[in-house]
């Protein structure tokens, strides 16, 4: 897991059920918000030993602009107009919670992979919430109002 230019990295290694599903994303967000992700599954005996690699972010521009914002504790914010890069080609709305606290509400550029989460559990107890456009849907930002009506949306799952 990485974030901005903090260099926060985690891994999570543990035992989990036969359900387990794997899954592989990074975003981008406003607010120089970074994230990458990593989940994988194993039967073997002791085979979370194994080292694994979280996605690698790419400072090439693919073309495709997002509308970005970050906020804590708010189901809002103004969005600036983002530069994607690499494989992140899809503009992201998203709200994670921890427990049945509302965390954060964000928007920007990610992989397809993080598209359509439905409370996915990640580190332990923050749940995602996500879904996704097509990016460079036009040069206008989205609106405030258009922000808060994505939050309500988002909220709206979340209960």
């Amino acid at each position: 897991f990485f974030s901005g230019g903090l260099s926060q990295f985690s891994k999570e290694k543990g035992c989990a059920s036969s359900s387990c599903v794997p899954l592989v994303f990074s975003a981008t967000l406003g607010g120089n918000q970074t994230f990458g992700y990593a989940r994988q599954c194993c039967q073997d005996e002791l085979c979370n030993k194994r080292d694994f690699q979280l996605p690698q972010k790419s400072s090439h521009p693919n073309g495709i602009h997002c509308p970005a914002c970050y906020s804590v504790n708010d189901i809002s914010c103004e969005p600036v107009l983002l530069t994607c890069t690499g494989t992140e080609t899809r503009c992201v709305h998203a709200i994670g919670k921890c427990g049945s606290t509302f965390m954060i509400f964000a928007m920007g550029c990610a992989t397809e992979t993080a598209c359509n989460l439905k409370n996915a559990s990640l580190l332990n107890n923050i749940y995602l919430y996500t879904y996704c456009i097509q990016g460079n849907a036009g040069p206008q930002l989205v609106s405030f109002t258009s922000s808060i009506l994505t939050g309500l949306f988002l909220l709206k799952v979340l209960l």
